[in-house]
């Protein structure tokens, strides 16, 4: 191989290197980008439940109607007042199932404090009564009961899949998307909701 063409090949090499550096310094950037959240989020927490992709919106929910646990129509502003955390779930989804006692607790400890925690079922093959049936087999409190007759939800919210819970502030404005399933009243947890709870203090 001649010397011009050791020059071709390294001058190409130089080129390639180039633009893998820029695309990596760009990548980088955009990973570092500071994410501002309402609340900071307590590293344990962060670490035990990272696999959740928890991301801050600071966007309203989008307006849906869905059955209450009086089996009329509600919508968001039923609860506000309140922070909220709602999980999308579904009977035939497992990892959901296996989370919701975990999140009965978690509103058992927080209720009349601040914090509401509801269930909102996405089943299409099961009407509200049989979801309580289901939910009673299993000793799980009917706050998971509240029910996505007309498919509202799944035609309004982005949802990649579920379980899928939002944590909404006082005014109904999405703070926190938490996707996949988790102990919710994990040490790691309950400290997370309190800090929520207490930095409005």
């Amino acid at each position: 191989m001649n010397k011009q063409k050791i020059f071709s090949l390294l001058s190409v090499l130089g080129i390639l290197f180039a633009i893998f550096a820029v695309i990596y310094l760009v990548q980088t950037s955009q990973k570092s980008a500071p994410v501002v959240n309402a609340v900071e989020v307590p590293e344990r927490f962060a670490r035990q439940f990272s696999h959740l992709k928890a991301k801050n919106r600071a966007l309203p929910m989008p307006e849906v109607g869905f059955r209450g646990l009086n089996g009329k129509e509600i919508s968001w502003d039923a609860f506000e007042g309140d922070y909220l955390l709602v999980n999308f779930w579904a009977t035939w989804c497992a990892p959901c199932v296996v989370e919701l006692p975990s999140l009965d607790k978690l509103r058992q400890r927080f209720d009349g404090k601040g914090l509401s925690v509801i269930a909102v079922s996405l089943d299409q093959t099961r009407d509200q009564d049989d979801i309580r049936k289901f939910l009673e087999n299993r000793g799980i409190g009917d706050f998971a009961a509240y029910w996505d007759e007309f498919s509202q939800i799944q035609g309004r919210i982005r949802l990649r899949g579920i379980p899928t819970s939002f944590v909404l502030n006082p005014k109904g404005q999405i703070l926190y998307v938490f996707e996949g399933d988790a102990t919710w009243n994990a040490p790691d947890a309950i400290t997370f909701f309190e800090t929520l709870l207490n930095s409005e203090n």
